[in-house]
């Protein structure tokens, strides 16, 4: 009997109780559940910046082509809450097959426009690459309350703050 009960004691002091593999699971899970929530979010702040700078190539190309008189006509950009939309002319026309679309991720928003005179577009003059509609436009998450603004100056220049 005494061999049996040297065999148990043996034993258990060897390996690890189910209680503590279910705790050290337990603070891997914990850690990798933050670890994953802030890998989204720098992901969807990622997103936020390179949807920020396809806005702000989309406006300087708009300013290039007019100024290079491409075709002999002004350019623009047209924002809506889920898309900016490159056009040629002085107005815009949804039904131009020229129009080049960029289309925002889903968790990304146009969130507000607030161009001089209240429009949704920015248009530039040909020779100076001015424009009337300067202001800002807003681009935000949907899932959270960062954001990037994009000034378009008067001299027709836009940055990204």
């Amino acid at each position: 009997m005494s061999k049996i009960s040297g065999k148990k004691s043996f034993l258990s002091q060897k390996g690890f109780s189910i209680l503590e593999i279910v705790v050290v699971i337990s603070i891997l899970f914990i850690i990798s559940s933050f670890s994953y929530a802030s890998f989204v979010y720098l992901n969807q702040r990622e997103n936020l910046d390179k949807e920020a700078l396809s806005i702000l190539s989309f406006l300087e190309e708009a300013r290039s082509s007019t100024l290079g008189s491409k075709n002999a006509l002004q350019y623009g950009v047209h924002f809506e809450a889920s898309k900016a939309v490159f056009f040629s002319g002085s107005n815009y026309n949804a039904t131009d097959p020229a129009n080049v679309i960029l289309t925002l991720s889903p968790i990304i928003r146009i969130s507000s426009i607030n161009l001089y005179g209240g429009g949704s577009d920015v248009v530039f003059e040909r020779l100076s690459g001015e424009t009337f509609d300067n202001g800002s436009v807003s681009v935000s998450m949907t899932v959270s309350s960062s954001s990037r603004t994009i000034n378009v100056q008067r001299s027709g220049l836009a940055e990204i703050n």
